[in-house]
């Protein structure tokens, strides 16, 4: 019985280091509405992967569109 509470523990201790460290390396993918022609003017900042930021995930996402690479969004706010 001690063993398998051990063991439980030990693994639910891995899985939740290894999901925070996944989130920071990759970033995640901008939310983009591809209907929309234009962007809102509100100020939003999201830094993006290519260590730039954007003043909203509209944006971000009009520049994706120019690229081959898209630019994920490393966290919300300036970089």
């Amino acid at each position: 019985m001690k063993v398998t509470v051990i063991f439980l523990l030990g693994a639910l201790a891995l899985l939740s280091l290894s999901g925070n460290t996944r989130a920071d390396s990759l970033g995640r993918m901008a939310n983009c509405n591809n209907e929309v022609t234009g962007c809102p003017r509100n100020y939003d900042p999201v830094c993006g992967t290519d260590g730039n930021t954007y003043s909203n995930e509209c944006i971000l996402c009009t520049e994706n569109q120019k690229r081959q690479i898209p630019v994920l969004i490393r966290k919300s706010g300036p970089c």
